[in-house]
């Protein structure tokens, strides 16, 4: 399922009860993907996703897109910066994506399998 952040942002903030039941009981939700662009601090709509999916116990792949934007030296900082400014849970997944330079889809197709329980080796 595929919300846009402006569907999703209403949700949260209307405290409706149907997402929270929705998020604590439904069993075929393995995780949430929250994309994030790597040159940048993540937004105040990128923190309240994270933590919203957090409070209810749901795992996250944080996927870093832009990767090849970046200079070298600042991948380090800038990945720093975001799990920093997001709180990051150290148990959650967090991936260097460049469609670009065709990196980080293995990896971000890896975590996804493993939340799924899936195994294709």
């Amino acid at each position: 399922m595929f919300l846009d952040m402006d569907m999703l942002k209403l949700l949260i903030m209307s405290q409706n009860n149907l997402v929270k039941r929705w998020m604590n009981e439904r069993q075929t939700l393995r995780g949430f993907i929250l994309l994030v662009d790597y040159r940048h601090k993540p937004t105040k709509d990128d923190v309240m996703m994270y933590e919203f999916v957090k409070h209810h116990g749901v795992p996250v792949i944080v996927v870093a897109t832009k990767e090849d934007k970046l200079k070298r030296n600042d991948l380090k900082k800038n990945e720093k910066l975001i799990k920093d400014t997001l709180h990051f849970d150290p148990s959650d997944t967090f991936i260097r994506f460049s469609s670009l330079k065709k990196k980080g889809i293995q990896e971000a197709w890896n975590a996804i399998y493993e939340l799924c329980d899936l195994d294709f080796e």
